[in-house]
């Protein structure tokens, strides 16, 4: 049972703002059967000083195709790339990450992702895989600025533990984040890898345990963001939980890789103050 509707439009699709800024790139990986993360560089100051209201991939295809495409912001100068960022720098924000399967972000007219100040460069993470010959598409994330919101919102990264999994058998891991000041969840993005079987995200209250949403079963190939309407209280936890199945002949090891596994859920939630664990 899924729980939880996929986030084509946030809480409905309020209009932006109608300059969009476009930041292309091209990763290559290298020679087929390769994976890397690559990373571009873009000057913050085409936002004009403004948060984001929406955030749209531009389609290509071509013989590399992503995995993920992820948006930070960072106060320090980074490179226009593409450079390897398996590790990212300490003063990377996370904005919004886009995942196979999943779609655009559009928030609804009183409500932006905040861009910290002082943000001098947005960088785009890309988890390029090369799969034939041939050069890569370009391709481009096109940003809606937003200046005028009356909230602000932040991507809240939340990670578990993954264990080295043995093949044929079934693991779970769990870890909580606690919450120190009231935090308004408007969506989940959960996250694993191939041998993902199921996903649990929740909210532990005093007296009950209210669901965030549940993705049984888990599709590697189908990553959606889920629309959520919750209330965490301050010494609430939420909850992050993944299961995996490895039916191989092969342990299953933790890591960034697609053959390897990881265990998480990235939240949007406000205000941006309280988007964050105790």
């Amino acid at each position: 049972m899924r729980r939880g509707l996929v986030l084509a439009c946030l809480l409905g699709c309020a209009g932006t703002a109608d300059d969009t800024v476009t930041l292309a790139f091209a990763p290559d990986p290298g020679a087929p059967g390769s994976e890397r993360y690559l990373c571009f560089g873009f000057d913050a100051g085409l936002l004009g000083g403004a948060d984001i209201a929406g955030i749209a991939l531009v389609p290509a295809t071509g013989p590399v195709t992503l995995h993920h495409v992820a948006l930070f912001a960072s106060t320090d100068d980074f490179a226009d790339g593409p450079i390897d960022c398996l590790t990212m720098p300490d003063t990377a924000v996370p904005l919004n990450v886009w995942a196979t399967g999943g779609g655009d972000l559009v928030l609804p007219r009183d409500l932006a992702l905040a861009v910290p100040p002082a943000t001098r460069r947005l960088i785009v993470q890309t988890h390029a895989l090369r799969i034939a010959d041939g050069p890569p598409a370009t391709r481009a994330l096109t940003l809606s600025p937003r200046r005028d919101a009356m909230v602000r919102a932040g991507w809240l990264p939340l990670r578990a533990p993954t264990p080295a999994i043995a093949p044929h058998t079934r693991a779970r891991s769990s870890a909580s984040c606690l919450v120190a000041a009231e935090l308004h969840v408007i969506s989940s993005w959960p996250h694993m890898h191939r041998i993902g079987s199921e996903f649990h995200g929740t909210i532990a209250r005093v007296a009950a345990t209210d669901p965030l949403v549940d993705v049984v079963p888990y599709d590697f190939e189908t990553q959606h963001s889920y629309s959520i309407d919750a209330i965490a209280a301050p010494g609430d936890t939420i909850d992050t939980e993944c299961v995996w199945e490895n039916t191989t002949d092969t342990t299953v090891l933790p890591g960034p890789e697609i053959d390897q596994e990881m265990c998480g859920q990235s939240l949007i939630a406000w205000p941006v103050e309280a988007a964050h664990c105790s």
